[in-house]
């Protein structure tokens, strides 16, 4: 996801951007902000499937039960290669997955997502 986190960050200069290598990393810092400091909850989750230590799904189920985020603030985007209309399913069932994006995720998909927040 190397591609995407420049275009992130060439995107959204001044933003406050956060990047985990897995699902558990993410799951652990959002408990953090959940407990600490529930004002800092993310707008915005890009959430890869495939993820080493906890994937995607597992994060999903996880963020779920821990009810992280209550008030529905944090939009999550689904990074995905795969067509496969289980993992589709799957992943966005949870009311807090704003969209399942395709890879390669490109600068106009991007820019469309937050011109449209």
């Amino acid at each position: 996801m190397a591609i995407f986190e420049m275009t992130l960050k060439l995107m959204l200069i001044d933003a406050n951007l956060e990047f985990c290598t897995n699902g558990k990393t993410a799951i652990d810092k959002l408990v953090d902000i959940h407990l600490h400091a529930p004002e800092n909850t993310p707008d915005y989750i890009f959430l890869d499937l495939n993820m080493p230590v906890m994937n995607g799904l597992k994060f999903l189920d996880e963020f779920e039960r821990l009810d992280i985020d209550p008030t529905g603030k944090t939009k999550i985007y689904i990074l995905s290669s795969s067509i496969s209309d289980r993992d589709i399913n799957q992943s966005t069932r949870s009311p807090h997955v704003a969209n399942f994006l395709h890879k390669p995720i490109n600068f106009e998909k991007v820019k469309e997502i937050f011109t449209h927040a």
